[in-house]
């Protein structure tokens, strides 16, 4: 299968390897082709690894180094890895005595990586799933990057929306001598998605709509539309998106779930009413839910699903009473909540009457935040689920 829509990002990356030292971050969502990006790379020797959600100690360097055959002449300090590296300790110098101070024995550790790298000639270390370092591999990896030996380059790729600590710090205090570069990885345009769907079935499918551009899930897709299975969410994409929706915290939870039975892209406002998420909580809860990639801001101030496909598996997570409670949102007012007070009423008309939040505060000596709550009480309260519809609510 031919490489689609990656040439750009290819030739940045065949660019920036070019001119080692070098340290390189390669940023995309989950399945958009990191991975196959440095593959489709050639020419260049790579040691690769890979972090992992168990977040083993030094684990992806290890893994990236146990096949290491280094030409000769090592440094003495590498015979510290004979531990870690028991697939190549026949290679290595005799281990040093243990130090007696564990700073000292770690100092010795991350030296002894950067000399085996060093006497590997030109290569590229690869530590794939950043998003996963354990606490040891992090500081291995910005010790690593301020020392790169001449020759070696080092890339690392991560998916933002999972990431818990910045990766761009290895590039903070990086000395002139090492270069550095950063490639974002998009998903596929339509048309580009219809080139990779025309390689995989024999008559032409538009899986963009459902897929969002995602190569893995094109390619998943694919494979189930060639099995005459029904079009559906592919378990490996289930999975993950079951996993990250019960790790959310509960409002964030039921946006996304509200987001899932909205069609198409809708304001914070109509989201979280339809969630019925109080407005205290929903715009942490929004934030939540898009840092974890489930919901993306499609247009400045419209969220919904980051990618169709999930729809089907935050959907089956609904019970058939919140669906129907959901539903009833959606479709229009429902029955009202409560009377409104006195401030909420004021607050309503004026801006049923086309006044913003913050012209809304400026009139009654009110903060912009007060005027929200006062709005989405007023909604709750009408039976309302959007600001537009104040007009007819409040008359």
């Amino acid at each position: 299968m031919s490489f689609v829509g990656r040439e750009r990002e290819l030739r940045l990356l065949a660019d920036a390897l070019s001119r080692p030292p070098l340290v390189l971050l390669v940023q995309g969502e989950a399945g958009v082709g990191k991975t196959r990006l440095l593959h489709e790379l050639t020419g260049r020797p790579m040691l690769v690894g890979s972090c992992h959600p168990m977040r083993f100690p030094y684990g992806p360097v290890v893994e990236a180094l146990r096949d290491a055959r280094p030409l000769g002449g090592l440094n003495p300090i590498t015979g510290a890895l004979r531990p870690l590296l028991p697939e190549c300790a026949e290679l290595l110098p005799p281990a040093p005595p243990p130090p007696q101070d564990a700073m000292v024995e770690r100092h010795r550790l991350f030296r002894a990586v950067l000399s085996l790298l060093g006497s590997l000639g030109p290569v590229t270390l690869v530590v794939e799933d950043v998003h996963w370092v354990d606490p040891g591999t992090r500081e291995l990896l910005g010790f690593l990057a301020r020392c790169l030996p001449d020759g070696v380059s080092l890339v690392v790729t991560y998916r933002a929306e999972d990431l818990r600590h910045p990766v761009t710090e290895l590039l903070a205090h990086l000395p002139p001598r090492i270069d550095h570069a950063e490639i974002e990885l998009a998903p596929l345009d339509p048309e580009e998605t219809a080139l990779l769907a025309k390689q995989l079935l024999p008559a032409p499918a538009d899986l963009w709509p459902l897929t969002g551009g995602v190569p893995r899930a094109v390619e998943e897709l694919a494979r189930m539309l060639a099995e005459g299975q029904e079009p559906g969410t592919p378990a490996a994409l289930r999975d993950a998106v079951l996993g990250k929706l019960s790790a959310l915290p509960r409002a964030a939870r039921h946006i996304v779930q509200a987001a899932s039975l909205v069609e198409q892209p809708v304001c914070e406002e109509t989201l979280t009413g339809v969630a019925g998420v109080p407005p205290e909580q929903g715009e942490r809860g929004l934030n939540e839910a898009v840092r974890c990639g489930l919901l993306r801001e499609w247009t400045p101030g419209r969220y919904g699903l980051r990618q169709p496909l999930v729809r089907q598996a935050v959907t089956e997570t609904i019970s058939p009473t919140a669906t129907r409670r959901l539903r009833r949102r959606i479709d229009g007012p429902s029955e009202p909540q409560g009377t409104l007070s006195p401030r909420e009423d004021e607050v309503a008309r004026l801006a049923a009457g086309g006044l913003t939040n913050r012209e809304i505060a400026e009139s009654l000596f009110l903060s912009p935040r007060t005027v929200e709550v006062h709005i989405a009480n007023a909604l709750r309260k009408l039976g309302l689920t959007s600001r537009r519809q104040l007009s007819i609510g409040t008359t």
